[in-house]
């Protein structure tokens, strides 16, 4: 599923050279493993269980505040499309969308946008290091490792960084230049009858806010790394071109680096693909 064009993607790609989540939520953590298969992502666990004898090293998981993407609302766009995108948000939240969607009857176009906006990430090159100086491999007798390290066509990804937010915006018009009212009290008594640890605050006759107690991940970073199948070292992967591209391959590097290049599941910033799990 792709986006419009829009300044909040076009941040986050530019910025951070994140992947947006489709489908945004809390699991998605620095230090956790992908499985791409098939040119699908599944999320596989956590890196230190891929380890022998497990990770016993402390790495500083580090958070920033991010005030370039915090409350920017992206272009006015279709409200469909737009709708169709935001209902997996609404979604992550706990809220039905069927419910949002009866409150803003009569929108052609909308904006939205996220707030509280954090990244958490963690040094690769510290990473690297790591794993060099203390010769540490993967655990060839777990069998999940073992099915990944014996197909070529199946690869590693180590997620770095994510964009985290509670909160997020909803704006409504019924054209370009013309505000459509938001039916607000629909909404809150909604609210009044679900346990979803939301609240909502009215910004303007257009314009509502969700705030959630649960910080969801909606972008992430991710490199990718090879497990050697003969004696389990770690070493750095080749970029992995074009996931979304059936004729995409990715090739194997069994070089030992510290440095791990940064892996971009999708290329193309004007159109950033939208990664779900």
């Amino acid at each position: 599923m792709r986006i419009c064009k829009n300044n909040i993607t076009d941040q986050i790609r530019d910025l951070f050279d994140a992947n947006p989540l489709r489908i945004p939520e809390a699991r998605i953590q620095p230090m956790c493993m992908l499985e791409i298969r098939n040119h699908k992502q599944k999320y596989l666990g956590e890196f230190k269980f891929l380890v022998k004898d497990g990770f016993k090293h402390s790495i500083t998981i580090n958070t920033a505040p991010v005030a370039q993407v915090s409350d920017v609302k992206t272009k006015k766009i279709d409200f469909k499309i737009g709708f169709d995108i935001l209902g997996n948000f609404i979604k992550a939240f706990g809220l039905d969308p069927a419910v949002i969607g009866a409150s803003v009857k009569g929108s052609s176009k909308m904006a939205f946008s996220f707030g509280n906006v954090v990244r958490k990430y963690i040094d690769t090159l510290e990473l690297g290091h790591i794993l060099v100086s203390h010769d540490i491999k993967g655990d060839q007798d777990n069998i999940f490792i073992q099915d990944i390290t014996d197909n070529k066509d199946v690869q590693l990804a180590l997620i770095t960084d994510v964009l985290t937010s509670t909160d997020f915006s909803l704006s409504t018009f019924k054209d370009n230049t013309t505000n459509a009212e938001i039916n607000i009290p629909l909404i809150q008594e909604y609210l009044g009858n679900v346990d979803t640890g939301l609240t909502i605050e009215k910004v303007s006759e257009n314009e509502v806010k969700f705030k959630g107690e649960t910080p969801l991940t909606y972008a992430f970073t991710c490199v990718e790394i090879n497990i050697d199948p003969l004696t389990g070292k770690f070493s750095r992967g080749q970029w992995l071109d074009n996931i979304r591209s059936v004729k995409g391959t990715a090739g194997v590097s069994t070089a030992e680096q510290i440095e791990i290049p940064k892996l971009l599941l999708d290329d193309n910033q004007a159109n950033p693909l939208l990664i779900d799990f």
